[in-house]
């Protein structure tokens, strides 16, 4: 789910480096955390004999989220990047809208709390840090 940046490579006079573990083996870990312990025998049952059915699920599941998560973002403009979900609570506005966004995505806060800052996941993701005012500085 990681690699190496392009840009440090090219700059070190090297190749980029990938990760050799495919994402399947992340994913089966992650199903593995989920379903080992189901509640429901048949589930657990069913991952012991075929753990590798999970995968497509867990997968596709995890592609559902960041979908939600990043729609969520979208709203929020550039206002929510990077901030702590506990701030942006302190913003009345910001709270009101948020608010309605949870209601339907529960899972936001949480979501929010590991990736706010990964621009993998978080496609709002700026570099910059909260509160400086590009805009007063560009002619």
């Amino acid at each position: 789910l990681f690699s190496d940046s392009v840009k440090d490579a090219k700059e070190q006079g090297r190749k980029k480096k990938q990760g050799g573990t495919p994402r399947e083996t992340y994913y089966l870990q992650l199903a593995h955390a989920v379903f080992e312990n189901d509640e429901d025998p048949e589930t657990r049952l069913l991952f012991e004999q075929n753990p590798q059915v999970f995968i497509k699920p867990v997968q596709t599941r995890f592609g559902i989220l960041k979908k939600k998560y990043n729609e969520v973002n979208k709203s929020l403009k550039q206002s929510g990047t990077g901030i702590t979900f506990e701030d942006l609570q302190k913003d009345p506005e910001m709270k009101t809208l948020l608010d309605s966004h949870l209601v339907k995505f529960l899972w936001w806060p949480d979501l929010h709390g590991w990736w706010r800052t990964n621009p993998a996941y978080n496609t709002m993701s700026s570099s910059a840090d909260p509160g400086q005012d590009f805009e007063s500085n560009a002619l």
